[in-house]
This record gives C-alpha cells, sequence and structure tokens, in this order.
C-alpha cells in the first residue's frame, strides 16, 4: 500500500483516480479478510460512492481508511478525515466489551491476526485497523487511547501509534471526568499519521474544550537528550531481546542517566476509567487516582527538565498468541501510565525479534508532542514483511 501523502499527490496531479485506489483497497480487504478477521463490516458502495465525489484539492483526497468499531457517525475525527477528502471504506475490529485485557480483536466469530504472523494478535483495542494497515489494505486507521489502544497495536504489527497530549483531538464525548482516552490514528508512515492528526485536532463543538489545532510540525534533528527505561514497573520485567533491540538505537540520541520514581497506576486507572464511564466511586478512591496523578506529573515534570524524552519499550514482549492477551494482561505496562497523566506519547518500529515487530515508545513534557516525534523518526526503522 502506498503512503497516504503519495496517494494525495497521484490524485492532484491526475495521476491517479480516489476510485481505483479505493477499489484496490476493497479488493484488498475482501481477499485478506478472511485470513486475517479485521472488519467487523466492509462499506464498499458507500465508499465508492464517495470516491466518486471526491475533490481532488483535499488535504487527504482519496486517501481510504478504516474506522474502529462503534465510533460514533458524527464524531470529530471522522467528520474531519471525510471533510479532508479520506474516504472511509469500513469499520474494523476492537476487542469485547469488558474488563481485562483489551490487546486482541473480535469479529463476533474469529480473533483478529497479526500479519507478520497469524498465530499472534495484533494487539489491541485498535486491532482490525492496524492488522489492515500492516497488511497494506489502508495506510491509515482510526482509533482511541485510553491505555495503549494505539500503541500496543503499533508496536505489535510494526507501525506508528501516536497519542497526543490529552485533548489534541477533539472526541464526540467531549472532555471526560477521568481524562483518560485521547482519538488519534494509527499509520505505516510517521508523515501520514502527522498529518492526519493536524487535519482533526482543533476543538469541535461536541469538545470545546479540546487543545487549539495543531499544525503538522516541521520535526527538529536534535541533538536530543532523552532517559531510556526499559520498565516502570519493578513487578514487570522487558523481555530482554525487547531491550536490547531498543538499546540498539539508541546511540543515534544521548542518553542520559536520571532517575525517575513513578506511583503504580494499577488502582488510579480503574478508577479514572469508571469516572470516564459514568460508573459510581468512591470519594476516597478518587482523592487516591488523583494524588497518583498529581506525583507522577510533578516527577515526569523534572524528569523533563533534565532530558527532552524518555523512551521505554511499548510493550514488554513480541505479539503474542491471538487469543493470549488474559496470560499476557500485563505487556502492555509501559503503556497506561501516560493515559492517566496526559502526556503525549508515540510508538514506532525499531526492528525484529524472532521475526516479530518490537516498538519503542517516546514520551515528552506536556504539549511538546512535536519533540516526541522527532526523538521517534530518529530511533524508528522501516519493517519489511517478507
Amino acid at each position: 500500500m502506498i503512503t497516504a501523502g503519495a496517494i494525495v499527490a497521484g490524485v492532484r496531479a491526475g495521476v491517479l483516480s480516489a476510485g481505483a485506489v479505493v477499489g484496490d483497497a476493497l479488493e484488498a480487504a475482501r481477499r485478506l479478510d478472511p485470513v486475517l478477521h479485521f472488519l467487523e463490516e466492509l462499506d464498499a458502495d458507500g465508499a465508492l460512492r464517495l470516491a466518486r465525489e471526491v475533490d481532488p484539492a483535499g488535504a487527504l483526497a482519496g486517501v481510504p481508511f478504516l474506522v474502529k468499531a462503534r465510533t460514533p457517525p458524527g464524531s470529530p475525527i471522522l467528520e474531519r478525515l471525510m471533510a479532508a477528502g479520506a474516504i472511509p471504506i469500513g469499520t474494523a475490529t476492537r476487542a469485547r466489551p469488558g474488563p481485562g485485557s483489551q490487546t486482541y480483536g473480535w469479529n463476533g466469530r474469529e480473533y483478529t491476526r497479526n500479519p507478520w504472523d497469524v498465530t499472534r494478535s495484533p494487539g489491541g483495542s485498535t486491532a482490525g485497523g492496524a492488522a489492515a494497515v500492516a497488511a497494506g489494505v489502508v495506510p491509515l486507521a482510526t482509533g482511541g487511547d485510553s491505555g495503549g489502544s494505539l500503541r500496543i497495536p503499533a508496536s505489535f504489527c510494526g507501525l506508528v501509534g501516536f497519542k497526543g497530549t490529552y485533548g489534541r483531538v477533539p472526541r464526540a464525548v467531549g472532555r471526560t471526568l477521568g481524562g483518560l482516552t485521547t482519538a488519534g490514528v494509527i499509520g505505516a508512515n510517521l508523515d501520514d499519521v502527522m498529518l492526519a492528526t493536524s487535519i482533526v485536532s482543533g476543538p469541535h463543538r461536541l469538545d470545546p474544550t479540546a487543545l487549539p489545532p495543531w499544525p503538522v510540525p516541521i520535526l527538529a534533528d536534535g541533538p536530543f537528550r532523552v532517559a531510556y527505561l526499559p520498565t516502570l514497573s519493578n513487578r514487570y520485567a522487558v523481555d530482554p531481546g525487547v531491550d536490547q533491540l531498543i538499546r540498539d538505537r539508541l546511540p543515534v540520541v544521548e542518553v542520559i542517566d536520571v532517575p525517575l520514581e513513578l506511583l503504580p497506576t494499577d488502582d488510579a486507572w480503574p478508577v479514572l476509567s469508571a469516572l470516564d464511564a459514568g460508573r459510581g466511586v468512591e470519594a476516597a478512591d478518587v482523592q487516591r487516582a488523583r494524588a497518583v496523578r498529581d506525583h507522577n506529573n510533578t516527577a515526569l515534570a523534572d524528569l523533563f527538565n533534565v532530558v527532552d524524552a524518555l523512551v521505554t519499550p511499548t510493550t514488554l514482549t513480541v505479539a503474542h498468541g491471538y487469543d493470549q492477551y488474559n496470560e499476557n494482561i500485563i505487556v502492555g505496562d509501559p503503556c497506561w501510565a501516560f493515559n492517566v497523566t496526559g502526556h503525549p506519547a508515540v510508538s514506532v518500529p525499531v526492528g525484529l525479534l524472532d521475526g516479530l515487530p518490537v516498538g519503542a515508545q517516546v514520551v515528552t513534557r506536556h504539549g511538546d508532542d512535536a519533540t516526541a516525534l522527532a526523538v521517534a523518526k530518529q530511533l524508528m526503522v522501516e519493517l519489511k514483511r517478507p
């Protein structure tokens, strides 16, 4: 699949037609979904109709994409992508509702599979979108990240998953009490992800308190000073192979040994999630969650006074089995701390371990999304599936 940027350039120049691009995506979806099970629903008629009506001047003219299942039809991210000329071809799988690990996908009959190895999960909860992007069906897919739901599948599938600063992308439900979830996109190309995020950013009538519009940044070349932590918790160890692959990429930046002591988010995250869902919580639990958030925000502010970015593994291991999410519930442990604090975090591929992608996560201070992306660009490695 060519990049979104190349599609837009081709449509504008008249060397590509939106109809042909969308037709190719639909054909690839029909061919690969019986193997990978990434679709909840395909909307071929609607996609082809939109392709015939596309304005070649749109910033995403003719770019096909998948929408995460259960996304409200009038959500700001969907509305703005389509206004820019991007064309939804259908909805992609996510995990079943309910508690527990969300690092898998389910279409109602089958588990979603990882294109790198169909015995493995593509992660989640943006499972189908990640599988489809990794398989080359579409260059972009939408998602939301409340505990790693963009970053974990990016790590498992060798993609870019970007969770901007909390509020970077407006949401249909507006600002929530717990403040965990940031909408966003997942893609194979960093420039595509930045462009799409810029397009969908800025306040919306459904979320007027969202952050101001975010122009596509010109990424700095560095040099960058970073802290590297192989794990944020003394309880959960990273796979040594994952750790070593990331360390092998670190010479492109300057690594500074800086201590960081974060309070565990195990108790805070469920309380904030309950608030987001409108469930009742005890006042004392809210106070404890707030204390965790405040402590960790202060600790990270102190860290970012010394370094430009924090680098961690995105996931502690490579992709687990497609149905082994409960056995591997802590695999995304490096991710959810930054939903509690709201910091920008991006996952990019840095290599392969036993033929499966490894992702590195880059975190920066609130609002400094551009530096996270700039460091990530230096660390990332372009992967080619066999």
